[in-house]
């Protein structure tokens, strides 16, 4: 099952989209003329407020889709991804905000960008709102700096 969005903006929603989230993220490295940014950690409700915006009342990620996406990853069965689990995940978000410009040097910083708590794993809502970002960054082309603090 490929839990990650596609990259076809006109697609809807599907059962094989993943999204998740996390906490601080370093400052990324500047490469071939893109800059410098310091990422922070995901703000819930700006992506609440963003989604709004964009989607108005269309339904963000099913519990069931977000519980799929815990599990094909989750290989411990705990009901969270610990970071070592979390990398596909991460390298998934990490492709995906590149493409509309928003650089992270490696998937550890985008981990800790979604971990809200920084507790090194990425609970159930941290994997919601990774999810309904992702979705924002693949559909409607979203900036994380939109959503970040």
């Amino acid at each position: 099952m490929n839990c990650f969005p596609s990259d076809q903006a006109d697609e809807e929603v599907k059962e094989e989209t993943q999204v998740s989230e996390s906490g601080p993220a370093e400052p990324t490295d500047i490469t071939a003329g893109e800059e410098t940014t310091s990422w922070t950690k995901l703000d819930r409700s700006k992506v609440d407020k963003v989604w709004k915006e964009v989607r108005g009342d269309g339904a963000k990620p099913s519990d069931d889709f977000i519980k799929k996406a815990i599990k094909q990853d989750d290989f411990d069965s705990s009901g969270v991804l610990e970071k070592n689990e979390s990398r596909r995940l991460c390298e998934s978000f990490q492709l995906r905000a590149k493409k509309n410009g928003d650089i992270f040097p490696d998937w550890e910083t985008v981990f800790n960008f979604l971990d809200k708590n920084g507790d090194d794993t990425l609970d159930f809502e941290d994997v919601r709102y990774t999810m309904t970002v992702m979705w924002l960054m693949t559909k409607d082309r979203l900036s994380l700096k939109r959503v970040s603090t």
